[in-house]
């Protein structure tokens, strides 16, 4: 598997220096080729080769069962786990519908959303395949739906990009902090705004290792029972174990607040090109607020929204290269940027793996 991943993301690399000169039915063609052995490679994985494939297989054979866990399962998890069970599949064959589910949805939603969606593949498959498709099924449909309802709220067809964050979150509860996008828009900041964007980070990351819990200042009883489980996991020590990469080691984080920052400055230059980008830096900002100021509520909760808002990074990666003059320097610096990122998640699954 993950020789198949290096050189399928070797191949993407190379590719996205020549797609401005590939005519397009090349690049369809490319794009089909690659999605179909990404299929292959996260419906054929073993339930040893990455992270909670082993806890699926366990969703998978106990749907059905009535037990109070898989009442936590999604209703389409449990859809599909019965219906392949009752036609006698194992569990590779649940990997199989979510790759040819999340997979074309992702590379679809590149293609609409990309100008150069060869690029857009390459810093998908350095960090977010892995994370998603090869990991967290459930969480990589919803992010790929989520990646449309962005594309739909851009082109103001809203009710479209309700309808997509809904049935994601079919796949996956958590999705359903996406209908906070429509908080935002694609305007300008303003003085006061502007400001609040520069200093986020920093603000954000006193809080985070301060250890201020900002949910006290919610009213008792407005936050119903979920913030007391979540302090009750935090000081049983419970939450510790799930709360994944620490703050500190994640550079995909770190890689991302630079984005951010390039894109805030750059945004009058980059909006030539796409014209929705003060929309994205929103979401991405939103992301951090997110990691930032819930850590200390649920480091759990915190990164998985990081983790869903951030998949506007993917888009956001791509545009970055119009920053830069003439562009293949900008493709230089984007694909060594996912390069890294490819190289510190195969390190991090390998741990991960040693730990199993």
């Amino acid at each position: 598997m993950v020789i198949a991943l290096v050189i399928v993301f070797v191949i993407s690399l190379s590719l996205s220096f020549i797609e401005d000169r590939m005519i397009k039915r090349d690049k369809i063609l490319s794009y089909a080729i690659i999605g179909f052995i990404l299929i292959c490679i996260a419906g054929s994985r073993s339930i040893y080769d990455t992270p909670d494939s082993m806890e699926y297989e366990q969703m998978y054979y106990r749907s059905g069962g009535g037990s109070l866990r898989e009442l936590a399962d999604e209703p389409t998890f449990r859809f599909f786990s019965l219906t392949l069970r009752d036609l006698g599949l194992g569990i590779n064959a649940l990997f199989f519908l979510y790759a040819m589910i999340s997979v074309p949805l992702h590379l679809w939603s590149f293609w609409k959303m990309s100008k150069l969606p060869l690029l857009t593949l390459v810093v998908y498959l350095s960090y977010y395949f892995q994370m998603h498709d090869l990991v967290q099924m459930r969480c990589s449909v919803a992010s790929a739906l989520f990646l449309f309802s962005i594309y739909f709220y851009g082109e103001n067809k809203k009710w479209y990009s309700f309808a997509c964050i809904v049935i994601g979150t079919l796949f996956h509860y958590s999705a359903v902090m996406g209908l906070l996008i429509f908080l935002l828009n694609n305007k300008e900041w303003n003085y006061w705004q502007r400001w609040t964007a520069y200093l986020l980070v920093p603000v954000g990351l006193i809080v985070y290792y301060s250890g201020v819990d900002i949910s006290y200042l919610v009213p008792a009883g407005l936050g119903g029972n979920k913030l007391d489980a979540y302090r009750r996991l935090k000081e049983t020590g419970i939450e510790d174990d799930l709360a994944g990469w620490d703050l500190k080691g994640n550079a995909v984080i770190w890689m991302n607040v630079g984005l951010y920052y390039g894109t805030i400055i750059y945004r009058n230059t980059l909006s030539v090109y796409c014209k929705n980008i003060h929309f994205y830096i929103k979401i991405l900002a939103l992301a951090f607020g997110c990691l930032f100021f819930l850590h200390n509520i649920s480091a759990v909760l915190a990164s998985r929204l990081c983790d869903y808002f951030e998949v506007i990074s993917i888009i956001l990666w791509t545009v970055a290269v119009y920053a830069f003059y003439p562009i293949i320097a900008g493709k230089v610096l984007i694909n060594i940027a996912s390069t890294l990122r490819f190289v510190l998640s195969m390190l991090f699954y390998a741990m991960a793996l040693l730990t199993m």
